[in-house]
């Protein structure tokens, strides 16, 4: 276990969450019109791609509550070995894989496979992003020796996150399209959290 490995491991984690985060933008091409229909049809075509552009605002704050939670995760981290190392590599799978399954389920908002392709991509990486940190947990020892990560808020907010999803899961075998609001909810939840945490903090006081 080395030092060196940590910074590796971030450089490749931070270009992949930008690149992810990036790619996501192609979704959102619009088909090319002639020039001189386009004062008619632009608008419309515009209009149509309300699916794909909650589908891009969902998946672009999602990904960066990931890569925050990964930052946060890894920063009270000295030393890496390599039960991380694939740990952090299939999480970056789930997360390259992102892109694809938000455009498709954006074109096809209609189809029950598509969008559960979504839900489940967020859902793995979700369950992933939560082993690292409780992989972490279990060998502070050596991992992040003398660290006392504050792990209560990240446990929240893993568990918040998997509720969201698995209700959105739910709610796609009923409506596909509402199910995609279902991810609303988590800056809702978080805020009343975060309320709520404050409210007990001043009581203590």
């Amino acid at each position: 276990m080395e030092e060196v490995e940590k910074s590796r491991l971030e450089a490749l984690s931070d270009g992949i969450f930008a690149f992810a985060m990036t790619l996501l933008v192609i979704s959102l091409a619009v088909p090319e019109i002639p020039y001189e229909q386009a004062p008619r049809v632009l608008p419309v075509l515009i209009a149509g791609m309300a699916p794909e552009f909650l589908l891009f605002v969902i998946a672009f704050f999602i990904l960066a509550g990931y890569w925050i939670s990964h930052h946060r995760i890894l920063e009270q981290v000295k030393y890496v070995d390599g039960v991380l190392v694939r740990i952090n590599i299939l999480l970056l799978f789930f997360i390259v894989l992102i892109p694809f399954t938000t455009s498709i389920s954006g074109d096809y908002t209609n189809v029950l496979e598509a969008v559960l392709f979504f839900h489940v991509n967020l859902l793995l990486a979700s369950f992933t992003l939560s082993g690292m940190g409780w992989y972490i947990h279990r060998h502070m020892a050596t991992l992040a020796p003398g660290m006392q990560p504050p792990w209560k808020s990240g446990l929240e907010k893993a568990v918040v996150m998997h509720g969201v999803i698995l209700l959105a899961i739910g709610v796609s075998f009923m409506n596909t399209r509402a199910s995609m609001w279902c991810y609303a909810l988590i800056p809702i939840i978080y805020f009343v959290l975060g309320a709520i945490h404050r409210i007990l903090e001043a009581e203590k006081r």
